[in-house]
């Protein structure tokens, strides 16, 4: 009985087309350390496979359709642990030739291919300027890379898992330093 079972688990798992954060490592890092407060900081990021197969992860930021939440995020910690993080908000003209993709079409747009050892390179602004409560001083930047968190359907599934290559799901995170300088007055 317990061989039957654990049979069925193992080809369940190997038929899910996720894998977890632990496949890949993720790096951030910002063109310079100190700010002047409100000014846009460029949030560059590595993701590197490091696992033994295959895997698609984000392209960029945010997801091809209109309202999904973003692939990349940040926020901002001081010195007492306080979060400091913005909103998102979107606004959808009604809708578009995306909404009406496939699971798999909309991956092939929103995924980019990384084979073991490979690793992708991007960018993303973080906008200290919609935080009004932020006071000079020391900050570790907090990133997050957030995989695909879909609720999918049998079908879906299956479609997905045809495409041979699994998908990052949940969340791997990344950090790095900033100083906010007050904005001198001349």
């Amino acid at each position: 009985m317990f061989l039957i079972v654990s049979s069925l688990a193992a080809i369940l798992e190997a038929q899910q087309p996720f894998v977890h954060g632990s496949d890949v490592a993720f790096a951030v890092r910002t063109d310079q350390t100190q700010y002047v407060m409100g000014e846009p900081i460029i949030i560059r990021y590595t993701v590197k496979n490091v696992s033994n197969g295959a895997l698609f992860v984000p392209k960029s930021q945010w997801g091809i359709r209109c309202g999904d939440p973003p692939h990349l995020w940040a926020r901002l910690e001081d010195n007492s642990g306080k979060h400091y993080e913005p909103g998102y908000v979107g606004s959808c003209l009604g809708p578009s030739p995306d909404d009406r993709m496939s699971v798999s079409e909309g991956m092939r747009k929103d995924a980019v291919l990384v084979r073991p050892g490979q690793a992708v390179h991007g960018s993303f602004t973080f906008q200290p300027k919609v935080l009004s409560d932020l006071k000079p001083g020391s900050y570790r930047l907090e990133s997050v890379l957030y995989g695909w968190n879909l609720s999918l359907n049998t079908s879906e599934l299956s479609e997905l898992h045809r495409m041979g290559v699994p998908f990052l799901i949940g969340e791997t995170h990344a950090t790095t330093h900033v100083e906010l300088q007050a904005a001198s007055k001349n």
